[in-house]
């Protein structure tokens, strides 16, 4: 994946999950120069289509247009804040950019290497991007693929990030979601897309404080919902993740996003299993909890 400043768009698919919790154990230091105990963890809010639909807010079309229906039902498991905050302090972003500071570093150490390839220097090949840390000593690698599995949701569909306001996308979005009045207000928009506004903003993409205002990306995410366009949602919560964690080792974010969604992943990579058969972790130790529930008192 390029870096977080890149913009591109693609339509792919893959599966599979790899997340290293086997029999080997390892120390990795901090990467977040923030306290453990300062971050936030921020859990997503499952959501009761039932109730929304007994309040006149139906929304299943839009949903099945995404196939997320097993994503939203994922959101409803618990969250392992100790867990995730242990994971969050060591995780770092192995990318495009970080590949290219591993070559520089090789050629400054031995000039000869200049035009050789990875495997010549010594470096393994650059495959994707990938998120790397450990929890209580357990190494996790965590890929798009092993985000697809998690939040059972297929890596098809728009992928659009770090959008020119030019785009003109934009004036869809405004014709459609602002009927055409770039004036009108968030509270003014139709109460399907405002549902589906905090969608965004609180199962998909939390916010680290500042403006509600979407940015021009997550407006083009809420055209893509009200349009019934599949969006690649394994795609957009990796590169969130991977910009937030950046976000964190810069000291400029508290908050971890996507507490549930790390939860999942590391109970289908069997790192609960994995702790409690070491005797590494307690049920008291995980810290559960479970995100606030979208439903007809929220309209």
């Amino acid at each position: 994946m390029a870096s977080s400043s890149s913009r591109q768009e693609t339509s792919t698919s893959g599966s599979g999950m790899q997340i290293n919790t086997g029999s080997s154990y390892m120390i990795k230091l901090k990467t977040m120069a923030i306290p453990l105990e300062s971050f936030e963890v921020q859990v997503e809010s499952p959501v009761d289509f039932s109730s929304l639909k007994r309040n006149g807010m139906n929304l299943e079309a839009q949903i099945v247009a995404q196939q997320l229906f097993d994503y939203f039902s994922m959101l409803n498991g618990p969250t392992y804040v100790k867990l995730v905050k242990d994971f969050w302090v060591r995780a770092e972003v192995y990318d495009l950019d970080a590949a290219k500071i591993d070559e520089n570093q090789a050629l400054a150490t031995d000039p000869s290497l200049k035009g050789k390839s990875r495997k010549e220097m010594g470096l393994e090949p650059f495959r994707r991007t990938e998120i790397r840390s450990a929890v209580m000593s357990v190494p996790i690698t965590i890929t798009e693929e092993v985000i697809a599995k998690a939040c059972r949701a297929s890596s098809e569909g728009r992928f659009l990030w770090n959008v020119s306001k030019k785009n003109p996308l934009l004036e869809s979005y405004t014709n459609l979601v602002l009927k055409g009045n770039p004036a009108t207000k968030l509270v003014e928009i139709d109460g399907s897309h405002r549902v589906l506004l905090k969608f965004i903003t609180d199962c998909f993409f939390q916010k680290g404080g500042g403006s509600d205002q979407p940015n021009l990306d997550h407006k083009l995410v809420l055209y893509f919902l009200a349009a019934y366009q599949k969006i690649n949602l394994p795609r957009y919560l990796m590169h969130h993740l991977c910009w937030v964690i950046k976000e964190g080792i810069k000291g400029k974010r508290k908050q971890v996003p996507c507490g549930r969604l790390l939860s999942e992943i590391f109970s289908q990579g069997k790192l609960l299993e994995t702790l409690m058969r070491n005797k590494l972790a307690s049920d008291k130790a995980i810290g559960t909890i479970t995100g606030k529930i979208i439903n007809g008192k929220t309209l």
